[in-house]
């Protein structure tokens, strides 16, 4: 794992009346004590934790936002033409090609790398988008008409990463998860030769953290919703459903929204801007303090022809890598592993994954970008073709 974290030095300024400077100051030492002994043990310690109380700033939270990739393109299905005579006989080849992609990519053990680089940082509250639930039906019965749901998981990626955090003593649950896109199709099993029925569901969630203790960070709220603006999809008689899913937070005396999203990809520029403008006029359009954390699609710096970003921004948002890194604009890229997740080298070429802040209370204080390797040999190589974004926030008084 590649993990870049940037620290903002902090300056202390103690501004007390004398019944207060005692205690103050003993608090102050006696966090300088617990910092010094953490470093010779080998604990790594950032400022904000040990300046947490002092005048001036309040300990805060931590966000993180990561795009599990299902493990392939659907391009192959989605391409195809109902028109043709040979549709069906296309649909099934297509579908049974993209099923075995998927396979071949490990969802699970992918999911159980994310897991690692959560339980790495414990993040108070994780958004993840993209995360399956693959399912089948066998024999199918598509073919012969039926509408019976295909059940028997395959793949559950949510499922995988709260299992492996179980496993590594961190303690997560789903606060709010969304369906996305659905689809049942028919495909060929290789294994027995019979027609399947499998079904994908992409989804979205958020995650909070269930170990702290009682009342240091509770969520309440929970709401989802989809965009009414979508790309039709003419091979299979539906629209690309995307969405958002949020929750409102209490912590330390403070209360803000955090909002998981993702957006339309950059090939529909315009109604990228569309989407962008629904989430703010619905659960973005809070008094609130609010963190959008996601997949947004949309670059800063428009190097995927995407302009949505500017929405956010003229909507009174700020982008915290930009925020932290105002001479690094073109850093922290989080996009470009191949598809089959095959090349030990990549060049990320656009940054897409993004936490945006608005509301004078919050003041990020780190962020760093987290690309995720599974260390072995073969493919996959990677635990997803995004890179993870983690990004520690404080309080203003």
């Amino acid at each position: 794992m590649r993990f870049r974290r940037v620290d903002i030095g902090s300056s202390i300024v103690v501004c007390v009346d004398h019944s207060m400077k005692f205690r103050a100051l003993f608090g102050f030492f006696a966090r300088l004590t617990i910092a010094s002994l953490c470093l010779a043990t080998g604990i790594a310690v950032g400022a904000s934790s040990v300046f947490a109380d002092m005048p001036g700033g309040k300990r805060g939270f931590e966000a993180m936002t990561q795009n599990m990739y299902f493990g392939a393109s659907t391009d192959p299905v989605l391409s195809l033409d109902p028109a043709e005579p040979d549709y069906v006989s296309r649909l099934v080849t297509a579908v049974t090609g993209v099923y075995y992609e998927i396979v071949a990519s490990q969802p699970n053990p992918r999911a159980k790398a994310v897991a690692a680089s959560i339980a790495a940082r414990m993040p108070d509250i994780v958004a993840l988008q993209e995360a399956a639930v693959v399912r089948i039906q066998s024999p199918g019965d598509l073919a012969t008409g039926g509408e019976e749901p295909a059940k028997t998981i395959v793949f559950d990626q949510i499922r995988a990463v709260l299992d492996e955090l179980a496993s590594r003593g961190a303690h997560y649950r789903v606060a709010v998860a969304v369906d996305e896109f659905d689809v049942e199709l028919p495909m060929l099993n290789f294994e027995n030769g019979t027609f399947d029925d499998v079904r994908l569901t992409d989804r979205e969630a958020i995650l909070v953290r269930t170990d702290l203790p009682p009342g240091q960070f509770r969520v309440a709220n929970p709401q989802t919703g989809h965009f009414t603006k979508l790309i039709p999809l003419p091979a299979l008689n539906k629209n690309l459903l995307r969405g958002w899913s949020s929750v409102d937070v209490f912590t330390r005396g403070e209360t803000f929204r955090f909002i998981c999203v993702h957006l339309e990809e950059e090939t529909a520029p315009q109604l990228q801007v569309l989407q962008a403008e629904e989430l703010l006029a619905g659960p973005a359009a809070s008094k609130m303090p609010v963190v959008i954390a996601g997949d947004f699609n949309a670059d800063p710096l428009h190097r995927d022809g995407s302009v949505a970003f500017d929405t956010f921004r003229a909507a009174g948002f700020t982008d915290t890598w930009t925020a932290l890194n105002p001479k690094d604009a073109t850093g922290g890229l989080t996009w470009g592993h191949d598809e089959l997740l095959a090349y030990p080298t990549v060049a990320f070429d656009r940054r897409i994954d993004l936490v945006l802040f608005r509301g004078r209370s919050l003041a990020p204080e780190s962020v760093g970008v987290t690309d995720v390797t599974l260390g072995r040999s073969e493919p996959p190589l990677w635990a997803s073709d995004h890179a993870g974004l983690a990004v520690e926030f404080g309080f203003r008084r």
